[in-house]
């Protein structure tokens, strides 16, 4: 259903006077208001036509849109907004809100889009906060072609609002991407047509758009459409950017202009630093901004970002892309030293310089979800396929291979291509009658980076277009049997391609597409076409730039078309390219969006290597965001929880490596465990978390049975071949400390240890054993029956952050435990074997046992620390109260055979770890080595 334009004029009037109901209507109450708005204002509607509007509203209340998820860090936030909301009145953002109903966004987006706004603006910091300094670095994670730059449209418009003053935007790496950034900004923050405004045209006969046709708020517009802040600009300006009205910078990235823009602030900052509340927006971080080069000499962008924040005492970084992987890569630790580099003519100053951090997003990371209108990467490559992608393109390979080089010869256009270009008249023409109206169509075909063969696609592409049309006019137009092969070619693409469209007739199809054959166009974008382009804009009038946006265009070009450049209205493309990193491909993916009304017609070409690079990284992608979830649910931080993407298995890395110079590469899965000793050292600093350990621990016990245990050789309660399910029903309550990547409980509710479980040698006969740590030491009960002595820990440290407890050398047991838990009989065996590696070198007690044992042991723990006095605190850890128990295990995994090796193998997966991550294992597997200590026995 299309509505007619009176239709959606009332639409879009109802739904501004019924946004801010205090409760949701029901379908009866929103009819009786229609009805009353319709008879004063839109009274030559009739009852079927407001029937339809309400129908259309109705549907969209089904549309949802999740809030989305933040891990912070607590040690750098504070809640502020609740605070304030009341104080401020937020114009800027309620006229933004009333653009987005009149471009028909769905209410319940809107809505949550207000509350989402709200949680990242609060993340960026209070710029009303004076005291001390605070640098923050943050992370939105989105989807492509999802609507970011309309949720951080929103994020700024509030942060105005509530008193940040100047805003810098780094609005992608070309000049397209920045000017398409500039226009954006120009309707939906600015309110101002920044082209016209630049003409000079007096205040009186400025063109107001957007947002400024709703509520005017003025603010310092140091970029346009056609100009970014160049050297000239910044010596020519003479605006403060701490005056009253905030300031804004649209700007390229590239080091330069960044110079610029920090060079015109420091020349205005006394002594260099501002002391007002800086935001700087980087879209499609995860480009250019990232260190690749040796973290004390950074490359030139990602040093004119740091350089350019450091400009403010109170700085905000958000850092905004649909592919993270580069960022969550960035060395956490890096920093280096700016030293300022005199302009001509200036002495030289001597002097340490300014220590800089990296951009790592440590203080949050936020998940954006988009609406449920969304189609991306779940959409077109979920396990099943989708109708949409047509793989069938093994001709365009015979005449453009992947690989190929510059000045590749093209002599004709791949059928498949022809084909392509077909489905998409045929689609625009259903648009047109669905619509009853112009809306803007594309086509896509990007099959070279190299501008030469571009160009010859296009001349091609331009050849068959002007055939297709003439034939269209000189056919279609007069009814006759008679059709020639061009002819009937379409009319096959229409019944095999569109055999699901039932709506439209074939005979109104063709017929509309006689109509409407010779709006078509072909468009060339890449470099080489980019001044042309930007003339022919600059030579048109207001109403001829917005009839040349609904012309149907065949756009063809390269890498130009991805990273954040929008086709709008895209309906086919043809991608014959295969990406070698996980982010360029996902970012070439311009085909993800929205498409209301024609979800139906979308069709992608791509070869099936392509497609299931696709289909891979929708996994990870998943991946991630379920760990973004896993940080959540724990409770963490970026700074203390590490991350990892899943590695392709057949090469496509997932950023280049340049990008990943920071990171390792590792194997997670079940034979991590083999012949190891598992400790959780990370003890809960949660009482009633212990309080649940001890209750997991006596109804392990009580399932075992009190009567059944049996003493080991060093006198310890053990219970032998204890059943899996047992041991499993015990781990799911028992848990470490949430930052344990071992012991700590997931989002998923379970612990990462117990994945080893099912693979290890002789898990179907456990033993569990109660360990005593010897005479003198204070006791603990398990229940009635049982008793232990503690084991006492010299030093047993609380964290001055989040209170978790962690053991002196992140150790549980102690030397012998491990033997000490084996039965006499047991140990007698075992002392036959050799005490020696086969190099001569002694084995602790702990190895031997290890590699002796054919089935897994679970230690039971209760520790405590001794008198605090006798140890000091750290910097980050406070002594440990004495008396204070906690519960905690360690578990005993058997050597593995050759086959049992390769079975296991098969549950691993490889990941590339950020730095973070790579501590955290690096530490763990170093946990895991031969206890060293001399045995005690």
């Amino acid at each position: 259903m299309s509505l007619n334009d009176r239709q959606t004029d009332f639409k879009r009037y109802l739904k501004d006077q019924l946004f801010n109901v205090v409760r949701p209507m029901t379908f009866d109450e929103l009819e009786m208001k229609a009805a009353g708005f319709a008879a004063l204002l839109f009274e030559d509607l009739t009852a079927i036509e407001i029937g339809e509007v309400l129908q259309e509203l109705t549907q969209e209340n089904a549309v949802e849109m999740a809030l989305g998820d933040s891990i912070v860090d607590p040690a750098t936030f504070r809640s502020w907004i609740a605070q304030r909301r009341d104080e401020v009145e937020t114009r800027r953002w309620n006229a933004y809100k009333k653009l987005l109903v009149s471009r028909d966004w769905e209410a319940n987006v809107i809505n949550t889009l207000d509350a989402q706004t709200d949680d990242v603006v609060e993340l960026l910091g209070d710029p009303m906060q004076v005291d001390g300094k605070w640098p923050r670095r943050g992370l939105l994670m989105g989807e492509v072609q999802s609507g970011k730059t309309a949720t951080y449209l929103g994020v700024l418009n509030k942060a105005l609002d509530y008193g940040y003053k100047v805003i810098v935007v780094i609005g992608g790496h070309t000049e397209d991407l920045r000017q398409q950034t500039q226009t954006r900004f120009d309707t939906d923050l600015l309110g101002i047509d920044s082209e016209t405004w630049e003409d000079g045209i007096s205040n009186a006969a400025v063109r107001y758009v957007g947002v400024g046709e709703i509520h005017r708020e003025r603010a310092h517009l140091m970029t346009t459409v056609r100009h970014d802040f160049s050297k000239s600009k910044r010596g020519s300006s003479i605006t403060w950017v701490e005056g009253g009205l905030p300031t804004v910078f649209i700007t390229k990235k590239t080091p330069s202009l960044l110079d610029n823009i920090r060079t015109y602030i420091k020349s205005q900052a006394p002594g260099g630093r501002l002391d007002i509340p800086l935001i700087v927006v980087d879209d499609e971080s995860d480009w250019g901004s990232p260190n690749t080069r040796d973290k004390t000499d950074p490359t030139s962008v990602n040093k004119a970002i740091r350089a350019l924040l450091d400009v403010s005492t109170r700085s905000s970084y958000l850092a905004i892309t649909a592919t993270p992987f580069a960022n969550i890569f960035i060395n956490d630790q890096a920093e280096f030293e700016f030293v300022e580099k005199p302009r001509r003519g200036e002495p030289v100053v001597s002097g340490p310089g300014s220590v800089l951090n990296d951009l790592f997003p440590s203080d949050y990371i936020r998940a954006m979800f988009p609406p449920s209108t969304y189609r991306g990467l779940g959409t077109y490559f979920p396990e099943g396929g989708h109708a949409a992608i047509n793989t069938e393109v093994d001709d365009c390979l015979a005449i453009i291979p992947i690989k190929h080089k510059n000045h590749h010869p093209v002599a004709t256009l791949p059928e498949s291509m022809e084909t392509a270009i077909i489905e998409f008249l045929l689609g625009t023409a259903v648009r047109r009658i669905r619509d009853r109206k112009v809306k803007a169509a594309s086509m896509l075909i990007n099959v070279s980076r190299f501008k030469s063969v571009e160009r010859r696609v296009a001349e091609l592409a331009e050849l068959f277009l002007k055939a297709t049309v003439a034939m269209v006019l000189g056919e279609f137009a007069r009814r006759t049997a008679t059709r020639s092969l061009a002819a009937k070619r379409i009319q096959d693409v229409w019944n095999v391609r569109f055999a699901h469209v039932t709506d439209v007739a074939w005979n109104d199809v063709a017929e509309k597409l006689v109509e409407i054959a010779p709006e078509f166009r072909i468009e060339l974008i890449n470099g080489d076409t980019a001044k042309e382009r930007a003339q022919r804009r600059k030579l048109m009038t207001v109403a001829e730039r917005k009839a040349d946006d609904l012309v149907p265009k065949i756009v063809v070009g390269g890498d130009i078309l991805s990273r954040g450049l929008t086709l709008d209205g895209l309906q086919v493309s043809y991608f014959v390219r295969e990406p070698r990193t996980m982010d360029t491909l996902m970012q070439m993916g311009r085909w993800f969006g929205y498409r209301p009304g024609f979800d139906d017609l979308v069709s992608i070409w791509m070869p099936e290597t392509t497609r299931a690079d696709f289909a891979h990284s929708a996994e990870v992608t998943d991946e991630l965001r379920e760990t973004l979830l896993d940080m959540k649910a724990r409770g963490l931080t970026p700074r203390d929880f590490g991350l990892r993407v899943r590695v392709h298995p057949d090469s496509v890395a997932i950023v280049a490596a340049n990008k990943g110079r920071d990171t390792q590469v590792i194997e997670i899965g079940p034979t991590v465990w083999e012949n190891k000793l598992a400790e959780s050292y990370d003890l809960t600093g949660d009482a009633e978390v212990d309080q649940l350990n001890q209750a997991a621990v006596e109804a392990l016990i009580t399932r075992l049975g009190p009567g059944k245990s049996v003493k080991t050789s060093d006198g310890f309660d053990s219970w032998q071949n204890v059943p899996l399910d047992a041991v499993q029903d015990f781990f799911r309550t028992f848990q470490g400390d949430k930052r344990s990547q071992t012991f700590g409980r997931g989002g998923d509710g379970t612990l990462p240890i117990t994945d080893a479980f099912k693979v290890v040698p002789g898990s179907d006969r456990w033993s569990v054993v109660l360990v005593s740590s010897g005479k003198g030491q204070p006791h603990h009960h398990f229940g009635k029956d049982f008793e232990v002595a503690m084991s006492v820990r010299n030093k047993m440290g609380r964290s001055r952050l989040d209170g978790h407890i962690r053991l002196d050398r992140r150790r549980v047991s102690t030397a012998g435990d491990l033997i000490g838990s084996l039965l006499e009989q047991e140990r007698k065996a075992m002392d036959v074997e050799p005490r020696t590696t086969a190099d001569g070198r002694a084995m602790s007690s702990q190895a031997r046992t290890l590699l002796w044992i054919d089935h897994p042991i679970l230690m039971i723990y209760a520790v405590t620390a001794d008198d605090p006095a006798a140890h000091e605190d750290s910097s980050d850890l406070t002594r440990v109260e004495t008396g204070l128990k906690r519960i905690a295990v360690a578990i005993a995994f058997p050597k593995m055979t050759q086959e049992e090796i390769e079975d296991a193998t098969r549950e691993s997966k490889t990941y590339r770890v950020n730095q973070v991550y790579w501590r955290a294992y690096n530490g763990f597997v170093e946990d895991l080595g031969d206890d060293v200590d001399e045995d005690e026995n």
